[in-house]
């Protein structure tokens, strides 16, 4: 085992982290350097002082100069490239954009995130489509996905929702091999890529030319920029077209930027951008404190699979399909639940999701920066307190 995992990367003390809390949950909520906080809350400070200044003549070319910087980072053209506070946000905008009619298909897979899930059951119900689930077995096996999603489609197919990184199983999809058949058969194709951005190695540039219609990401997750930023890219034909939630001023040809999807996407009324334009900090804060980003990601990967490897039980997926984090099944004692299990180890200080997966629950443990190995025997000894057992 490799020693530089007995130890954190980067000291917890760099973190905004509660040093006396067991933090093995960077996949749902993220977690912040203390320097990235501080550059949103000078944000902050500057739109306090002079908020009509601000908004006027600086906030435009700030936050046109983070998304040339995202963009950078990402591998995709600023022009088509726009802010939303999440990923299930940018979901939201995408699926309004689809095309559908009555008895067309929308295929997706078992292990969609439930917000996004949600939004499509609205969306085929509005629209008297019919959703196509294409299960995913455990232990995962790529090669069956790709098989299964390709003879899925049919001459009725219009749409397909697939996650990067599946939320509830932590499985890396192989997406690079899923949408070209999609898009052969004229397929719109949203990628909900909420875990990818800091967690693999993303070039959404190269994505859009396989043929993904939409592809939104989260950056207060792997990326650690605070809560509430995220992005939608759009594809060439779409771009133009794709249109807010909430309409607001971009509506008026006359207002914003000369670029039509940053004038309606970028400004949905006074909101809060310190979250957005703290994203360049955020790339180059981990960046520095992992080496560089290459290495961020091999060590994320690697401390993964270590902890996997140390709490036992039976792998799930192959290393290949795992990022920076990974799904173990557990055995709860009778009688209680995912949930409970989860909100007791709470309540004693340990941040680990128990996924209620049907058929078997599992346990989800991420790894950032500030973990380490050992911390696989404390989860083992809360775990083992509750009476719960690792398969």
């Amino acid at each position: 085992m490799d020693p530089s995992l007995d130890a954190p990367a980067s000291p917890i003390e760099r973190w905004a982290l509660d040093p006396g809390v067991l933090h093995l949950n960077h996949g749902s909520y993220g977690g912040c350097p203390r320097a990235v906080l501080a550059a949103a809350e000078a944000v902050r400070a500057r739109i306090e002082a002079a908020p009509m200044r601000y908004f006027v003549l600086d906030w435009q070319t700030e936050l046109d100069r983070a998304r040339a910087s995202l963009a950078w980072f990402l591998h995709a053209d600023p022009a088509r490239l726009v802010f939303v506070p999440n990923a299930t946000h940018g979901v939201a905008i995408a699926l309004a954009a689809a095309e559908l009619a009555a008895g067309d298909e929308i295929i997706t897979t078992s292990h969609a995130y439930r917000a996004c899930m949600n939004q499509l059951v609205r969306l085929a119900d509005r629209c008297g489509a019919r959703i196509v689930v294409v299960p995913i077995a455990l232990p995962f096996d790529p090669d069956a996905l790709v098989d299964a999603v390709a003879r899925a489609i049919t001459p009725r197919t219009r749409l397909a929702l697939l996650d990067h990184v599946t939320s509830p199983t932590a499985l890396r999809l192989p997406i690079e091999r899923l949408v070209p058949p999609l898009a052969a058969h004229g397929v719109q194709i949203v990628v909900d890529g909420a875990h990818a951005p800091g967690q693999l190695a993303l070039d959404v540039g190269a994505l859009e030319a396989l043929g993904v219609t939409w592809y939104v990401g989260n950056h207060h997750k792997w990326m650690c920029a605070p809560k509430g930023s995220g992005f939608l890219a759009a594809a060439p034909a779409v771009a133009p077209a794709l249109r807010p939630l909430v309409t607001s001023h971009g509506a008026s040809p006359a207002y914003g930027p000369a670029n039509r999807l940053h004038a309606e996407l970028d400004w949905a009324g006074t909101h809060d951008p310190a979250v957005h334009l703290a994203v360049p900090i955020a790339i180059a804060t981990v960046e520095a404190e992992g080496g560089d980003w290459s290495a961020v990601l091999a060590h994320n990967h690697a401390l993964a699979l270590a902890l996997r490897d140390r709490l036992g039980g039976t792998p799930l997926a192959p290393d290949d399909a795992v990022g920076s984090m990974v799904a173990l099944p557990v055995e709860l004692p009778p009688g209680t639940t995912p949930l409970a299990v989860e909100k007791t180890l709470l309540e004693r200080g340990v941040e680990v999701p128990i996924v209620d997966v049907p058929g078997r629950p599992l346990l989800r443990v991420s790894a950032h920066l500030y973990n380490h190995l050992g911390q696989a025997e404390l989860l083992s000894r809360a775990l083992h307190a509750l009476g719960v057992r690792i398969v």
